[in-house]
């Protein structure tokens, strides 16, 4: 009976401790969760990093490079050089009138 006392007495808190230290505030599982985190926030730095260094790179070009600064013109404003004769053709959409 003492010995089942004692083994109860001290299992009891190993028991407790062993919870806390594996699910508590700092416990095993907090870190693991942590540690992804960590992972996941670098992965991030790491996208963030290479487009700062991408728009860099574009704001040189934008500053130093004058065909440059017409492609853009061109692709995202439509616009055209004086005299230049833009043509477009509608291309036929899949489903209308198609017999095919």
């Amino acid at each position: 009976m003492k010995k089942r006392r004692l083994l109860l007495l001290i299992s009891i808190p190993i028991l407790i401790l062993g919870t806390l230290t594996f699910f508590g505030e700092k416990g095993i599982m907090h870190l693991h969760h942590l540690q992804k985190e960590l992972s996941r926030i670098k992965e991030s730095n790491i996208k963030l990093e290479e487009e700062n260094r991408k728009l860099r790179e574009e704001v040189k070009r934008l500053e130093k490079d004058k065909r440059y600064i017409e492609e853009i013109a061109r692709k995202e404003l439509g616009m055209v050089k004086e005299g230049e004769i833009i043509y477009q053709f509608d291309t036929p959409s899949k489903g209308k009138g198609s017999s095919k």
